[in-house]
């Protein structure tokens, strides 16, 4: 079987790079299409998963339709070269109008339930739709849930095992400094506008305040200040989750660093007015906490950071999840073979 993987974005590299690989072990074919965003090539790099870049994201609304009418196109010529048995993405924009055309499944995964746009123009084309039971929408017969999320697809403990030794040929020791990880976005997702995160006004405050405490490393989407520039987390992206597991806290505007901190075990303070049935779900867990209020946000950091039994707390509340939550590659791995199974079936 062929199957192709549309990854648009960084965080879908680290979704799908296992599959790829239990795929191949298995005897299928896989291609990856991508686009330059971000460090989302360097991680394919990194990972030595080879790819073809069709486009570059765009910012501005003009740009990212006419990258959509692009790689629409692009996507269609690899397609009709790599002659794909299934199409599988994130979101799944792009791989739903190739695989309509091409009359091929497309498995789509979602666990954002404010895109509402991408819905509209996506799901008509698609066989499948694969979300998290903690999901706050439903499409139909063609939407199932899972018990998981989509970072326990690399971080569950089958595909994730945290290395001191990683972190600390970055320079950082955790047996010697107690640290946090600090997340800020850029808000030009298009499902980011009209919300908000930490104060601008109050950053610095809540770094020096922080500071007290655990030393706070800063990872931006965007530009930093001049003074907040010296707490700039410095790591390659492949690195990061090792850095993140052995932190006490992370606080932030991210809801995927977020989840990934929870599932790693840590505490994590989501700052954002976009609400996720994931975060609403590892809140529940006892593992993240939700605000959009800096101050209050501040303080709730302080408590967890001061309070040595966080760590136990957190540890145990992240056995449970586990309990509860299933191996998502492997889960990812039988949908895209159940799907050619079907399509196989419908044509004999």
């Amino acid at each position: 079987m062929k199957i192709l993987f549309d990854i648009t974005h960084p965080g879908h590299v680290h979704f799908f790079r296992n599959a790829i690989s239990e795929l191949k072990k298995r005897g299928h074919t896989t291609g990856v299409t991508t686009r330059e965003k971000d460090v989302t090539t360097a991680l394919l790099d990194n990972f030595q998963i080879p790819y073809t870049v069709l486009s570059r994201a765009g910012t501005k609304k003009i740009s990212l339709l006419s990258e959509m009418l692009l790689r629409d196109v692009r996507l269609l010529r690899y397609c009709r070269r790599f002659r794909p048995d299934v199409l599988t993405a994130i979101s799944g924009v792009f791989a739903a109008h190739a695989g309509g055309l091409l009359r091929k499944p497309v498995i789509v995964w979602d666990d954002t339930e404010h895109q509402k746009f991408s819905h509209m123009i996506t799901y008509p084309f698609v066989r499948r739709i694969h979300s998290p039971d903690c999901y706050e929408k439903s499409f139909g017969r063609k939407h199932h849930l899972y018990a998981g999320c989509h970072e326990l697809a690399y971080l569950h403990p089958n595909r994730f095992k945290a290395d001191v030794e990683v972190v600390k040929e970055l320079g950082i020791d955790p047996a010697k400094e107690k640290y946090c990880i600090i997340r800020f976005v850029s808000w030009q997702a298009h499902h980011d506008v009209g919300q908000h995160g930490f104060a601008d006004k109050h950053k610095l405050r809540f770094i020096e305040e922080i500071s007290k405490y655990a030393k706070p490393y800063i990872s931006s989407e965007g530009t930093l200040p001049d003074e907040l520039k010296p707490y700039l987390l410095n790591v390659p992206a492949h690195k990061i989750h090792h850095v993140m597991a052995f932190a006490s806290l992370y606080v932030g505007e991210g809801a995927t660093m977020a989840s990934e901190s929870a599932v790693l075990g840590v505490p994590a303070l989501y700052i954002n007015t976009l609400k996720l049935g994931y975060i609403n779900m590892l809140e529940r867990y006892g593992l993240v906490k939700q605000t959009t209020d800096t101050e209050q946000a501040l303080e709730q950091s302080i408590e967890w950071l001061k309070d040595t039994a966080t760590p136990d707390r957190c540890r145990e509340a992240r056995e449970k999840l586990l309990s509860d939550k299933i191996d998502v590659t492997d889960y990812i791995v039988k949908m895209i073979e159940q799907a050619e199974e079907a399509q196989v079936s419908q044509r004999s």
